[in-house]
């Protein structure tokens, strides 16, 4: 029943992308794969209003171009504006497709709630249009199944086994996973202390999500 029911849903999601392109006329490059970093309390947990100090957007075909936006401090003010610059670049870009990595259980609820606590007049006007009409494909799920058909389990996996997974392994991928992994720290604070203390690497942590999820979105939909 599971995997008659992930088949379903795999083949509605195929054809979704293909109608909605037919419609608008529109191609791979409007595809957006995005990502948030956020800074988590261990003893509050998820979607409890954490900090985002970063948002990596990563588009283009068959070229991607990976942009980070990146917080420099602790606070609302430096949160609100790299909110801000994401929320400029979806008009700018005007995306067709929004993929992530379990974007649909984090990074999305946790932006509606950052602009549920907002007043009217400071709204993020076009987050709320593209999280309205953009489609969305989770690539968590995606993958899962793409690597189901090959023969295996289905399964979810974490974004670090799955870029390193041999069904992949051809494919130009940042594999950046490994930069936050400490042997003395949690994968949070590791995150935590490559952006306080090496933005060049945090910056490459950021774009290595959002690049390598597209790279396989397109060497399975392209």
């Amino acid at each position: 029943m599971q995997d008659q029911l992930f088949h379903i849903l795999m083949v509605s999601a195929d054809y979704s992308i293909l109608n909605r392109n037919r419609i608008s006329g529109t191609s791979l490059e409007k595809v957006m794969a995005i990502d948030l970093e956020t800074l988590v309390d261990r003893y509050n947990g998820f979607l409890t209003g954490e900090r985002i100090i970063a948002i990596s957007v990563s588009m283009g075909h068959p070229d991607i171009e990976t942009r980070v936006m990146v917080a420099e401090e602790d606070s609302k003010s430096e949160e609100d504006r790299i909110i801000r610059e994401f929320d400029s670049m979806l008009e700018e870009r005007d995306p067709d497709v929004l993929i992530g990595y379990n974007h649909t259980g984090y990074d999305l609820p946790l932006l509606q709630l950052k602009m549920r606590n907002r007043p009217y007049s400071q709204q993020f006007w076009n987050l709320k249009y593209y999280l309205g009409t953009a489609y969305t494909m989770d690539m968590m799920y995606v993958i899962a199944h793409d690597l189901h058909t090959s023969g295996e389990n289905f399964r979810i996996r974490k974004l670090r086994d799955a870029v390193n997974h041999e069904k992949y392994e051809k494919l130009p991928l940042m594999r950046a996973k490994d930069l936050v992994v400490n042997p003395n720290m949690n994968v949070g604070e590791a995150i935590k202390n490559l952006w306080l203390n090496d933005r060049k690497n945090f910056e490459a942590y950021c774009q290595g999500d959002t690049h390598d999820i597209l790279r396989i979105f397109y060497s399975i939909f392209g």
